[in-house]
């Protein structure tokens, strides 16, 4: 097993896993509320955004460029939008919806949930695996990105199927779909190492999924608080999110 491998193994799953984990002890000790969920999203919007812009996008031109020379810069942002437009088709096609609130009255049949979070933990694994090609500091940051996204949509899902199956059923059920990351995790990783050239284009689409979410779904979910007091407060953990980004790649660079 590489290095790289090695990183992907763990951290595919464990990004999904302990965001549940997390998610079933907030619900249990009564101390999530709509102010934390909406801190947690600022943070997860910073952090999407950062990833996508500092370390995805500058990546894709580059990989694009080196494979199809001037030509690459006009590839590259097609590749995106690719990307933009098929998170918004999945999102249309399956009626996956995130609500960020503790009850959600979109897809309340636990199939439904179960297959958006699936296909959702999936699409995780396959950017963990993505950004850690690059190096071992984006696979990182897009990990913990991927971690402050999870937090609020496993609470919102397991709230709701938590009503309407028994604790351990939901449970079970939820960590399986967790594990569908690492799924989406070896695909990418074989994939990119089995199609010669495939690299370039996973992480162009990766970088548009990012910037789709963050600007479609966690942003305006952000807008939605018009108190004064909570919305300096979801600015500084939106800025706060871009600066553990910076201070990723500071770290990872510096060593």
């Amino acid at each position: 097993m590489t290095p790289t491998l090695a990183w992907i193994v763990i951290a595919a799953p464990l990004s999904g896993l302990v965001a549940l984990g997390l998610a079933l002890l907030f619900l249990k000790s009564r101390i999530w509320t709509h102010d934390r969920s909406h801190l947690f999203i600022s943070f997860a919007a910073g952090t999407l955004l950062s990833v996508a812009f500092l370390d995805l996008l500058p990546e894709a031109f580059e990989a694009f460029e080196e494979a199809e020379g001037a030509a690459g810069h006009g590839v590259a942002p097609l590749i995106v939008l690719a990307g933009f437009l098929l998170f918004f088709t999945i999102e249309k096609l399956i009626l996956w919806y995130h609500c960020h609130e503790e009850k959600c009255d979109v897809h309340r049949s636990p199939s439904m949930i179960l297959i958006g979070d699936t296909l959702h933990n999936f699409l995780d694994g396959v950017a963990i695996a993505v950004a850690f090609s690059i190096s071992v500091p984006v696979g990182i940051a897009t990990t913990v990105a991927v971690f402050f996204h999870e937090v609020p949509q496993e609470v919102a899902d397991f709230s709701v199927l938590l009503s309407m199956l028994k604790t351990k059923v939901a449970l079970m059920l939820n960590s399986l779909s967790a594990l569908s990351s690492l799924v989406g995790a070896l695909f990418a990783y074989y994939f990119a190492s089995a199609v010669e050239g495939a690299a370039p284009y996973l992480i162009a689409v990766t970088a548009g999924g990012f910037i789709y979410i963050s600007a479609s779904d966690l942003i305006p979910e952000i807008h939605k608080e018009t108190r004064r007091s909570q919305m300096w407060r979801q600015f500084l953990f939106f800025m706060a999110g871009f600066l553990a980004i910076l201070f990723i790649n500071g770290f990872g660079n510096g060593h």
